[in-house]
């Protein structure tokens, strides 16, 4: 093609490809750069939000992982659990909603393992009172699971400590993509001291 050109085409012709790359690669990085300056929030759990009020916990002026705290407003044990999660470290985005049972249907969480409240973190759910120690785990490891629960409400579980009261022996339950369930962490509950 350019057989029998002079050297200073040759050099125009190659300098105009260049600058045409050089143009091309420009409107990609700023279409790009566009995209996710304008693009929706997205949040730890799927790429979508379930509503809710929304308000950040006050001790969460954390660096660590994004913890999405779904609970119903008259929950104070849910409120004490994202406390808890806002205290190791965590970014608690607190969201009250008047209606769980949406979300953990919408979220693919069986019925027997629902709890008070439903988290979301690092693409995982949280079902109810589960132990940091395993959160902590699950974001290291990484599995390949759907999230993890702790069923009902455990005496002694993390915001749901009592006085004066031994608290019950439980079981974190990873919850595979297909709902089945295997034991993840075992706790004996604790209580508060008066």
């Amino acid at each position: 093609m350019t057989r029998g050109w002079s050297r200073a085409k040759k050099l125009k012709f190659y300098n105009e490809g260049v600058n045409c790359k050089k143009h091309s690669m420009k409107v990609f990085i700023l279409a790009l750069l566009g995209s996710l300056l304008f693009a929706a929030p997205v949040e730890s759990h799927g790429n979508h939000d379930h509503g809710g009020s929304k308000q950040v916990l006050p001790e969460t002026n954390n660096t660590g992982p994004k913890v999405h705290l779904y609970r119903e407003a008259t929950c104070g044990c849910c409120t004490k659990w994202g406390t808890i999660m806002a205290k190791n470290g965590y970014q608690v985005i607190d969201k009250v909603m008047d209606d769980l049972s949406s979300l953990k249907t919408t979220e693919g969480i069986p019925g027997e393992l629902a709890s008070c409240h439903t988290a979301f973190v690092g693409g995982y759910f949280i079902e109810g009172h589960v132990p940091v120690a395993s959160i902590n785990r699950l974001l290291d490891e990484m599995p390949d699971i759907a999230g993890l629960a702790v069923p009902g409400m455990p005496l002694g579980s993390p915001g749901m400590e009592v006085p004066n009261s031994p608290g019950d022996a439980y079981a974190v339950l990873a919850v595979s993509t297909d709902g089945s369930t295997s034991i993840y962490d075992s706790y004996q509950g604790s209580s508060l001291k008066p």
